[in-house]
């Protein structure tokens, strides 16, 4: 089988897959930076708007935005099959971007702690168990900034997220299934022997990128599909709603919350799938910044640092997942023969994911 030229820059298939791209990225970045507001960390979880009204799954904004969905999802997997694998940085800036993680996940929990929180700002921790979780997580915040006893300060993680569970219900620990996912991630990075470490790997950044997914899509259907009420209740109070403001007065807040939520599951299925990962966390990572933008273009410093202190994580994970893309498992085109043949031929010399 002919290997596929990973320069060919002129040729008709590069073309096609760089066109892809773009209007992947175009697709994804429209309405991400409501998708990626966490509505319940800014409005109360009672908030109530004038008129509300919930769609329904028949109605034709939902077929759309689900053959959208589809559509953008199908393309995520078409060009990660047509676009050249790109190489892996070295060793030295690996190690410097997993250490950006585990600080930035270190100070994210130390300040949420001391804000009496769990893991997020709006999980107030209440009750003897709530206190007992709010200084365990101070703890591990402490030991990730001070780089000691990364096993066990990553074992404890996963222990306060098992008491998140408890306290605060199974979706808040879906939401935020990304803390166990950075867990795992520093734990099998730090597992006591070569040959642990040798075994497992090359399911690190997989694992990572599979539960980041996870919180995506359940952030997604919780908060702006679901939770739609919340969501709309946000835009009232930051009018966030760019479509609209440009004269399209068709577009309302509700409609706006739909495409928000859909683009967030979006971001998490193709997460999950293991396609196009760099491009899409490309994209994620604009998300980000955009959303912290726009609060300190309102003027409202306090919420902006409420945004980046909660993101920290997130924008660790981004950081490693750009650098070391889908990770070497668990990715849906490696179900396809040709493509693990392709993939085999194409990075013969290229140091493999971390």
């Amino acid at each position: 089988m002919r290997a596929r030229s990973a320069s060919g820059g002129g040729t008709p298939r590069s073309i096609k897959a760089q066109l892809g791209v773009v209007a992947l990225l175009a697709a994804n970045i429209g309405f991400a930076p409501m998708a990626m507001a966490h509505v319940r960390w800014f409005v109360d979880g009672n908030a109530t708007v004038e008129y509300f009204e919930a769609y329904s799954l028949t109605d034709p904004e939902v077929l759309i935005w689900i053959a959208i969905s589809l559509c953008l999802v199908a393309t995520s997997v078409v060009l990660d099959t047509r676009l050249p694998n790109v190489r892996i940085v070295d060793s030295k800036t690996r190690h410097d971007f997993i250490e950006i993680l585990r600080i930035f996940t270190g100070m994210s929990l130390l300040l949420t702690a001391y804000e009496g929180a769990i893991v997020a700002p709006h999980l107030d921790a209440y009750g003897s168990f709530g206190t007992v979780l709010i200084v365990a997580q101070a703890i591990i915040g402490i030991l990730l900034i001070a780089n000691r006893f990364i096993r066990h300060a990553s074992i404890l993680m996963i222990l306060l997220h098992l008491g998140l569970a408890i306290q605060f219900g199974l979706l808040a620990a879906l939401e935020y299934l990304i803390m166990v996912g950075i867990a795992v991630f520093l734990l099998i990075n730090h597992l006591p022997t070569e040959e642990l470490r040798a075994r497992f790997k090359p399911y690190s950044v997989a694992l990572l990128r599979i539960m980041t997914g996870i919180s995506l899509i359940t952030l997604g259907l919780a908060e702006k599909l679901f939770g739609a009420i919340m969501a709309e209740s946000f835009l009232a109070a930051y009018q966030w709603n760019f479509v609209y403001a440009m004269g399209f007065e068709f577009f309302s807040d509700r409609l706006f919350v739909l495409s928000a939520g859909f683009v967030e599951v979006i971001f998490g299925v193709i997460l999950v799938l293991g396609t196009t990962t760099r491009l899409n966390v490309l994209a994620l990572s604009t998300v980000l910044f955009a959303s912290n933008v726009l609060f300190l273009i309102e003027g409202n410093n306090e919420a902006a640092l409420a945004e980046f202190v909660g993101h920290m994580p997130v924008i660790g994970v981004a950081l490693v997942l750009i650098l070391l893309g889908y990770g070497q498992r668990l990715r849906v085109t490696d179900l396809i023969p040709e493509t693990r043949q392709n993939t085999r031929v194409k990075t013969v010399g290229v140091p493999r994911d971390a």
